[in-house]
């Protein structure tokens, strides 16, 4: 009996569990059926040929609420309310939302609204012409910014049966925000990628292949004939901006560079999946010579102006080399030249992306100098930086910006308005020799004499406090200038003359580094003498050739000539 009453409790208080158990859970369930929701859905269809339609959906099974969510900086973009109504909208500025953050493509819309039936629904549609870009067999889709407010969101991407998105080890498919990593998406298949969204102000990257296996292109010239630009069909109307920027500058950095340029290529370039934003554009550099110039596609959707700042920047990199100064020698004053001309040219030409660039180098500059506690730049060791070297622990946007700040600033040093100061400069040093390579300047020295000559101020100390290492050559300015022009008038084909000119003014300068003035001085003088009589030592070096040629010949004509024994008699004899 005991054992049996000891059973029947224990039934008891596990009925009575039971009973509770589901009681509570009952209730949460109840509660959670209960709980009004709302979420985002962003849905990307993309075509074969990178246009993209994008669908915004926002549900909420409160009866009324509100929140925001970005939208292009245009009117071209529809929203409908499916159930529901909106009671109240506008459309603001992106830093009036959390996160306050300023993006100039995209607005805030902010709603409130009421439900219909216990649901509030809403679309939002638009297009991007270039959400996704493809170059040959490969693309990336850069989806718009999203920017919402909701605990609960996710993203599709639709792609054309054309294109496939590239599986690895890596997943070329990713959600990036503010997190220190991006994240993958929760499904991939071989045309669409699922993302449940992590953050509510991000962007969804896609790396894909093409199935087509050529793709015609196209060269279009420049009114100049100085460029030739390879795309395709789809990316026509961008080339075409880009050519007509040649066209409008051409002739005038033809003047502030006193050189002119040919058969110059041009062409897109789609950069790897994780440099998609850092790499604006690039010009190839193979021994003294340079390339094609190459510009990242994905800044056509950048704001108008950021392209051509960047076409400029490269095309100012072949004016400077076709001038005679090689990025091997000067590679701080080449990028420094090409993001200052470009950054003014164009903001003069009233592009909006070029004020954009210019701010952010200023400001970049700012802060630089804010960190490194003055405007000393030893420890980038940017005078030492070139194609094949880059400064070990330097941020690689620092010497940019550190080589920006001192172009930008010489002409303020020494008081003169910097186009003009440059183009005089240049002007200069067209009179003096290029090398075998047309390299005329081969040391920073050289440049700090003709940078102070066209100033009429020595500019070497201010290049040692920005922290290079280089020695005025001022008291040899003037018999150097004229040991340059008496080499640059002489005609190649006196030589070797002219040969040991240019040796001795390079020899000269050399001793100048050194601080021996006495002997930089003797040289110059004899590169000089020598440039000034090369002709005369050339016609005179040709005479005594002939001369010695006439003295061979005429020395060979007078040698006695070997007799010739006369024949035996019976030779002569006639015969029998």
């Amino acid at each position: 009996m005991k054992l049996r009453k000891t059973k029947s409790k224990i039934l008891q208080t596990s009925l009575l569990v039971i009973v509770v158990v589901s009681l509570v859970s009952g209730s949460f369930v109840f509660s959670a059926e209960a709980s009004p929701t709302s979420a985002y859905h962003f849905k990307f269809t993309v075509n074969g040929e990178g246009f993209t339609n994008v669908e915004i959906k926002f549900n909420s099974t409160a009866p009324s609420g509100s929140s925001w969510v970005f939208v292009p900086n245009s009117q071209e973009w529809v929203n409908t309310t499916l159930s529901g109504k909106v009671t109240k909208y506008k459309v603001t500025g992106t830093k009036e939302v959390p996160p306050n953050v300023d993006y100039y493509f995209y607005r805030a819309l902010q709603f409130d609204f009421q439900s219909t039936g216990g649901l509030f629904s809403m679309n939002i549609l638009f297009n991007m012409s270039t959400g996704a870009l493809i170059l040959g067999q490969r693309g990336i889709f850069y989806s718009p910014q999203i920017g919402y407010q909701s605990n609960s969101a996710t993203a599709e991407v639709f792609l054309d049966t054309s294109l496939s998105v590239v599986q690895t080890p890596s997943l070329k498919a990713v959600a990036v925000g503010n997190r220190r990593e991006p994240y993958s998406p929760n499904k991939v298949d071989s045309h669409y990628v699922f993302f449940n969204l992590q953050e509510n102000l991000m962007r969804i990257q896609v790396e894909f292949r093409t199935s087509t296996s050529s793709e015609p292109t196209l060269e279009l010239k420049s009114k100049n004939n100085v460029f030739t630009f390879k795309t395709v069909t789809r990316y026509q109307n961008y080339t075409q901006n880009v050519l007509k920027l040649y066209d409008r500058i051409y002739s005038y950095l033809t003047r502030l560079f006193n050189v002119t340029l040919d058969n110059i290529a041009v062409q897109f370039f789609l950069p790897d999946f994780g440099t998609l934003l850092t790499v604006g554009g690039f010009v190839p550099f193979t021994g003294e010579q340079l390339g094609e110039i190459n510009l990242n596609i994905f800044f056509i959707r950048a704001i108008n102006g950021t392209v051509e700042v960047i076409a400029m920047h490269e095309l100012v990199h072949h004016f400077l080399s076709k001038a005679g100064l090689s990025p091997s020698n000067f590679l701080w004053f080449h990028e420094g030249m090409a993001q200052y001309l470009s950054v003014t040219l164009v903001m003069n030409l009233g592009y909006e992306g070029a004020t954009s660039e210019k701010d952010n180098l200023e400001n970049g500059a700012r802060q630089l100098i804010q960190d490194l506690n003055g405007e000393n730049f030893s420890e980038l060791r940017l005078q030492y930086w070139s194609p094949s070297y880059q400064p070990p622990n330097v941020k690689i946007e620092h010497l940019y910006v550190a080589s920006y700040y001192v172009i930008s600033q010489l002409p303020q040093i020494v008081q003169r308005e910097g186009l003009d100061y440059y183009e005089r400069f240049f002007e200069l040093i067209g009179q003096l020799p290029p090398d075998i390579n047309g390299v005329k300047i081969k040391n920073i020295d050289v440049l700090a004499l003709y940078l102070s000559k066209v100033a009429n101020a020595s500019v070497a100390s201010n290049l040692k406090l920005w922290g290079f290492t280089v020695t005025d050559l001022s008291p040899i300015g003037e018999i150097t200038e004229e040991a340059g022009k008496a080499i640059v008038e002489v005609n190649p084909v006196f030589q070797p003359y002219r040969f040991l000119a240019e040796y001795f003014y390079q020899q000269a300068l050399l001793s100048a580094g050194r601080g021996d003035w006495e002997r930089a001085e003797s040289l110059l003088q004899l590169a000089i003498t020598m440039a000034n009589l090369a002709p005369l030592f050339t016609f005179l070096t040709i005479i005594a050739i002939l001369a010695l040629l006439v003295y061979i010949l005429a020395r060979r004509s007078k040698r006695p000539r070997p007799m010739v024994p006369p024949p035996p008699p019976e030779i002569l004899q006639p015969a029998a």
